[in-house]
């Protein structure tokens, strides 16, 4: 197949189609012409690195986020505010960042602190140069900031798990959740349609504060080659394990509500003073408690701890593994050491949770990009230890869609 001008064109829109969503994605025949299929996969590189989804400024994104809430036309998860405005929820896999995948956040800040950018490639010597922040140090700009961001989502298991993150474009954004669904009726003819409740109740986001200061000699970062790679894990580390924290139990008071707090997610006890997991009954239960609001559960997120029981679990009378029902096979596995294993369950003071639901129910509202600041001069002694700080902020909120369509099993014990 030789390829033509109007050929490309109708690859490059193909491309945008499957990006949008659309069915009609291959006129040009790039799914089996090999050609093609190479000019598809730089044209993809081309996107990935400019953020764009189309050639129509109304669909281009236009923000630190990749979406430009005005204009853009969502697809999937999306919330319409007061004003008719979309703002698009992204799921784990979709990303902030937008640039090249060659892109170390963690040696741009070793790089800035140390004044010495050897080692550092085009696309992060860009990046390095940012403005001052309020403590003297170096504020990064907001690539830096949605590649620590997409580090974090990929780590924290409430994400992997399904959660949505969206932008907040104000302090405060309303929403609102299903608490109970409608119901249908047959009816005969001439006859009334028995009205049924739809109950609706309102999600208030409202960002909050969360932040890390950690403390490094600049005698580490200089020595330690890999310093700056180890500083960029751990940043997007501490911000994953907050996002499981407070998804999974944030209090509501003065900090998000997670699933340990909210109203109306269902409950399995395994007894007044807790009890083993002997069997998956429990989690098959869980399951049923969802389907039975009308949900299907997708995942379990539960302390390693009470992972590795399961794994170890043995059919009685026989050293074989016990099998595990349709159910739980079917739900994705994730543990996080953010879930205790010091509740406290009657009697017993060493109970833990497992949180089994469809995840896509949990919705991350990001205020503004990380910020990440460091300076060589601010704080007590700082400048004479020869040290410097490091300082991460987010502004965020979590909203828990359809509580109903989560289960809690508590005081699992040992």
């Amino acid at each position: 197949m030789s390829i033509t001008q109007k050929k490309l064109e109708q690859c490059v829109q193909d491309v945008l189609n499957y990006r949008l969503g659309k069915v009609d994605c291959n006129k040009s025949g790039i799914q089996t012409d090999k050609n093609l299929a190479k000019i598809k996969e730089a044209i993809e590189r081309g996107f990935d690195q400019t953020g764009a989804f189309s050639v129509n400024p109304k669909d281009r994104p236009n923000d630190n986020y990749g979406f430009n809430s005005d204009d853009v036309k969502a697809s999937g998860l999306s919330f319409q505010d007061s004003e008719g405005r979309i703002h698009k929820a992204l799921k784990v896999n979709e990303k902030l960042f937008s640039g090249d995948s060659d892109f170390n956040v963690g040696k741009i800040v070793r790089a800035k602190l140390l004044g010495d950018f050897t080692g550092l490639n085009d696309v992060e010597t860009k990046a390095a140069g940012s403005g001052i922040g309020s403590l003297g140090g170096w504020l990064v700009n907001d690539s830096v900031s949605a590649k620590v961001l997409d580090m974090a989502r990929n780590q924290a298991s409430v994400m992997k798990a399904g959660a949505y993150t969206m932008p907040m474009p104000t302090p405060e954004m309303r929403l609102v959740k299903i608490t109970g669904d409608p119901t249908a009726y047959v009816v005969g003819e001439h006859q009334a349609i028995t009205e049924s409740d739809w109950t609706l109740s309102p999600i208030n986001l409202k960002a909050v504060t969360v932040g890390c200061l950690v403390r490094s000699s600049l005698e580490l970062l200089e020595d330690a080659a890999n310093s700056g790679t180890a500083l960029e894990q751990a940043m997007a580390a501490s911000i994953a394990l907050k996002l499981d924290s407070l998804a999974l139990y944030g209090s509501g008071s003065g900090e998000p509500r997670g699933l340990d707090n909210a109203d109306g997610v269902n409950l399995i006890s395994k007894g007044v003073n807790g009890g083993t997991l002997a069997n998956y009954d429990d989690f098959s239960n869980a399951v049923e408690d969802v389907s039975n609001h009308n949900g299907q559960a997708n995942a379990v997120i539960m302390a390693p701890r009470s992972f590795y029981t399961l794994d170890r679990l043995k059919a009685d009378s026989t050293n074989n593994r016990l099998e595990a029902p349709q159910s739980f096979v079917d739900l994705k596995k994730f543990v996080t050491n953010q879930i205790s294993i010091t509740d406290t369950q009657g009697t017993c003071t060493s109970a833990s949770k497992a949180f089994v639901g469809d995840y896509k129910n949990i919705l991350f509202g990001i205020r503004r990009k990380l910020e990440i600041e460091f300076s060589k001069t601010a704080g007590q002694d700082t400048f004479a230890k020869c040290e410097a700080l490091i300082r991460l902020r987010i502004r965020l909120d979590i909203g828990i869609l359809r509580e109903n369509h989560f289960t809690k099993i508590s005081g699992i014990k040992v």
